[in-house]
């Protein structure tokens, strides 16, 4: 009795010790809001992200400033995953391009660099 009392409380102690951020429900996948976007500005970044095995996919929504009530728009995201880290490309129908590479924080935290035009910055996006 004592010894398989012993098996079953190190088989559970193990098996919490291998959870990933990117375990089997890989969490890349959902809705994702920039961590910026209820500035009063307006501009915002939504993206919605599915992935099987390493590739990243999804559509998005990035709105600047300018006259323009949400431009660029629409956008497709396309990109990889290795673990925690992620890099994916974001494109809109007017010709945006922007990249985003990171990694997974926690199950509802991305942080990663946002290069566009030449100029990178640090993102943050939460879960939605």
């Amino acid at each position: 009795m004592r010894d398989s009392l012993l098996v079953a409380v190190l088989l559970l102690s193990t098996t919490g010790c291998n959870t990933s951020p990117l375990s089997s429900n890989g969490s890349l996948a959902g809705a994702w809001g920039w961590d910026l976007n209820r500035n009063p500005s307006g501009s915002s970044i939504n993206l919605s992200l599915a992935t099987v095995g390493t590739t990243v996919t999804g559509t998005g929504e990035v709105c600047g400033i300018g006259p323009r009530a949400c431009s660029p728009g629409s956008v497709t995201i396309t990109g990889q995953r290795a673990g925690v880290a992620f890099q994916f490309t974001v494109r809109g129908d007017s010709g945006f391009l922007a990249t985003y590479s990171g990694q997974v924080i926690s199950q509802n935290e991305l942080r990663g660099t946002w290069t566009q035009t030449g100029h990178s910055n640090t993102v943050v996006f939460h879960r939605e």
